[in-house]
């Protein structure tokens, strides 16, 4: 078996090995040619497996910055990762996974994260529960009445706006998985999912990213200040049809917005791991977790993965 970095010539077969791996279905295939459309996607952090001229495995790591404990953190996101189920159990998974820690190493990065299998991902050293979903209701009463925000799509000249609206709200949330500067970052490729910018004298004050499956369950919602967050939750309440009581923001204890809306609970979830490469915050991070003394952090998952 040969363990090398995936080249374009190897589009194809990747695309079926996934299509295979994932029960036939197209999600984890779209996911790994969006992730080649990040700027920083690197052929080398793609490994495939391949026996007898044949690909029968891929991982993608891919390049992510995040947060944590205040600061910038380079790290890498496994997702997905794929074996042909002609080939499955022979180790080839465990071989995709070692070697793209060892290249993730060498080329600096700090931490690999991933959702996976409980049984299977702590043996290479990942930790458990470090991260997960976080949420706060806010009922239709608690909404104050505020002006109206005029709303759009999220444009490239956005971008740089944006990214500040991000960090106003995101920047204290561990885990928080910084948006590449790419207008990708902002629009979904799921055409049932809206992505909205909202304006105030012309200024965007806020975004959100909503599902018309779960309308009142927004996925993103960054907002510059309290007006714009009780004006945002009017309008996103006044599209809802059948009309509803209470909207579920995906707000974590450490969002700037949970000091409008307090009470915001987060939970860990198992499957949500991460495993040191090298020193970082998260050395310090894990204990002061473990101990009890700051809440799991909370990842909003790039549009990439509205596929699926």
């Amino acid at each position: 078996m040969i363990i090398r970095a995936e080249e374009p010539r190897d589009y194809a077969a990747i695309t079926d090995v996934n299509i295979r791996a994932f029960d036939h279905r197209l999600s984890e295939a779209l996911i790994v040619v969006l992730q080649r459309q990040r700027p920083g996607f690197d052929p080398d952090l793609a490994p495939v497996a391949e026996i007898d001229g044949r690909i029968v495995g891929n991982a993608v790591f891919c390049p992510q910055q995040l947060r944590l404990l205040g600061e910038d953190v380079s790290g890498v996101l496994l997702a997905p990762i794929a074996v042909d189920p002609d080939y499955q159990r022979h180790g080839i998974g465990k071989a995709l996974i070692e070697h793209g820690h060892r290249v993730a190493r060498e080329k600096g990065f700090a931490l690999a994260m991933l959702v996976g299998h409980t049984e299977y991902y702590p043996q290479f050293g990942y930790e458990m529960n470090v991260y997960g979903a976080s949420s706060v209701t806010v009922t239709r009463e608690a909404v104050k009445a505020s002006p109206p925000l005029v709303t759009r799509r999220p444009r490239w000249e956005d971008l740089d706006v944006l990214h500040t609206l991000w960090r106003h709200e995101e920047n204290a949330v561990d885990f928080a998985l910084i948006p590449d500067y790419t207008l990708m970052s902002w629009l979904s490729p799921n055409p049932l999912i809206e992505c909205t910018v909202y304006l105030r004298d012309e200024r965007i004050v806020g975004y959100t990213r909503i599902s018309s499956a779960e309308p009142a369950s927004p996925r993103v919602f960054l907002a510059a200040d309290a007006d714009a967050a009780h004006a945002m939750c009017a309008h996103v309440l006044e599209a809802i049809e059948p009309p509803v009581d209470h909207l579920t923001l995906p707000l974590h204890p450490q969002s700037a917005t949970s000091a409008v809306f307090p009470g915001a609970e987060c939970r860990a979830w198992g499957a949500a791991m991460a495993l040191p490469l090298a020193p970082s915050p998260f050395d310090a991070f894990l204990p002061r977790l473990r101990a009890g003394l700051i809440p799991p952090g909370r990842v909003q998952w790039a549009t990439i993965f509205d596929v699926e």
